[in-house]
């Protein structure tokens, strides 16, 4: 009985041996891609400055520009491109009186638009500037995150470092040209102004 018993144990063990040598495995490799892609929105597609664009003389008050950077910074604008060599381009529409006509002065020499330009940044890295035309190449990814309550994922404005001031202005090509006078000498007509500034993204080739 005890040899019956001990072949059976024998045998049950060369079976549990055998299919653990049996065992195999075989690893599959996954390939995927990341576009390149841009985008850009804000919270807010609407800022209205406070108070007069003029000072006491009707004349174009030297804070304007920062003020509509300020603004502009409150809607808080966020750009991304995860790819490399993207296209930035930041158009600014002069501030035009509303009614205006043409290009130039109105009735009794008086001004009716305002020209203002604005340099651009996100978490520090250069984006584009509306004193030149045309796009600027942004060689870095930027925009990695979307939190709204970071600062450093918002595209951000200031004061141009070059023409930036606010003036009293004619003669531009278009309102977002940057051909845009100087005219220091000239008062602003009364009225309501608007103007405008277009941040447009897009992926290097």
């Amino acid at each position: 009985m005890k040899r019956i018993v001990f072949a059976a144990s024998a045998a049950a063990l060369a079976l549990t041996a055998g299919a653990a040598s049996a065992q195999d495995s075989q690893s599959v490799a996954i390939n995927a891609s990341v576009a390149a892609k841009c985008g850009v929105s804000a919270q807010a597609t609407t800022v209205t400055l406070a108070g007069d664009l003029t000072d006491s003389e009707a004349k174009v008050r030297s804070g304007v520009t920062t003020e509509i950077a300020d603004a502009l910074n409150g809607a808080r604008i966020i750009a991304f491109c995860n790819g490399v060599n993207n296209s930035v381009t930041v158009d600014r529409a002069v501030l035009a009186r509303t009614g205006a006509t043409g290009n130039g002065l109105t009735e009794g020499g008086f001004a009716q638009f305002i020209r203002y330009n604005l340099d651009t940044t996100i978490n520090g890295l250069a984006l584009d500037t509306t004193s030149t035309a045309g796009a600027s190449n942004v060689a870095q990814r930027f925009g990695g995150h979307v939190s709204l309550s970071d600062s450093n994922t918002h595209v951000r404005f200031a004061q141009a470092a070059s023409n930036g001031g606010a003036v009293a202005t004619s003669g531009g090509s278009s309102d977002i040209a940057t051909n845009w006078g100087s005219n220091t000498d000239r008062r602003l007509a009364a009225g309501s102004y608007t103007g405008s500034v277009n941040v447009t993204v897009a992926p290097g080739a």
